[in-house]
């Protein structure tokens, strides 16, 4: 049986991580070392809120007509199909996260000069 407490517990680690990345992006003027705190702490929150509205098939958007009828991760969701497509799509995403960091790094191997930018002869794009 799941309890609720590691929800709890996720949500309040992801909400201190988001703050002490803020704190150090405002206060101690660090924008590109608060990133990690912020990014994880979102990722954190967001997951644990996603569970909270799954855990124990609570209605994440009621019905004011028929509470019966309130959404719910179970009933909102796709169908076994496309759930599954999507699950075998999911995992390309590593692959295309290499490849944009492969490139990236490509890309910034060789800096371009002031002459460069300011000549309008050989461009190579």
């Amino acid at each position: 049986m799941l309890h609720a407490w590691p929800i709890g517990i996720g949500f309040v680690a992801g909400a201190a991580l988001v703050l002490t990345g803020l704190a150090k992006a405002l206060i101690l003027k660090k924008p590109f070392t608060s990133i990690w705190f912020t990014g994880a702490g979102t990722v954190l929150t967001v997951l644990c809120l996603i569970l909270s509205a799954g855990f124990n098939n609570t209605a994440f958007y009621p019905s004011t007509y028929d509470l019966q009828s309130s959404l719910t991760i179970y009933n909102a969701s796709s169908g076994y199909f496309s759930l599954k497509v999507m699950s075998y799509v999911s995992i390309l995403i590593p692959f295309v996260l290499a490849y944009i960091w492969y490139t990236w790094r490509s890309m910034n191997k060789t800096k371009l000069s002031k002459e460069e930018l300011e000549s309008h002869e050989n461009h190579k794009y």
